[in-house]
């Protein structure tokens, strides 16, 4: 668990200035930034997955790659046609729920319900 505070510090981090160009991207709601953000996020997935599976936590590798690989599939889808509202929206939910992780991981929420989840686990293993 240990090797995990730093590793969620490095995400928090990267992710949010990935965050902090998405917001000015959606200002312009332009295709190729939000793609762009997409790309940035699958990267950052791959970058840190090795170290998530070590300390048995994928899920935040999985939420990391999902949310790039749905932003760069619209983004492309968008960039045939016209932004429409229903696509602001998404990428504004995306935009959200990541935000929300990185808050979590900033007020060290994360973490502490992650060492409950842990020793939850631990003590149904000593049974």
């Amino acid at each position: 668990m240990e090797k995990f505070e730093p590793l969620l510090s490095f995400i928090q981090v990267k992710l949010r200035v990935i965050l902090a160009k998405n917001q000015g991207y959606m200002l312009s709601w332009d295709a190729t930034n939000l793609k762009n953000t997409g790309d940035d996020l699958i990267k950052l997935a791959h970058e840190v997955y090795l170290q998530l599976a070590e300390v048995e936590h994928r899920i935040l590798h999985y939420s990391l790659r999902d949310a790039g690989l749905g932003m760069r599939m619209r983004a492309l889808e968008v960039q045939k046609r016209q932004i429409e509202d229903k696509d602001k929206e998404y990428f504004r939910g995306v935009h959200e729920a990541l935000e929300n992780i990185c808050k979590k991981i900033e007020t060290g929420e994360y973490y502490k319900e992650l060492k409950k989840i842990g020793n939850s686990k631990l003590r149904s293993h000593k049974f």
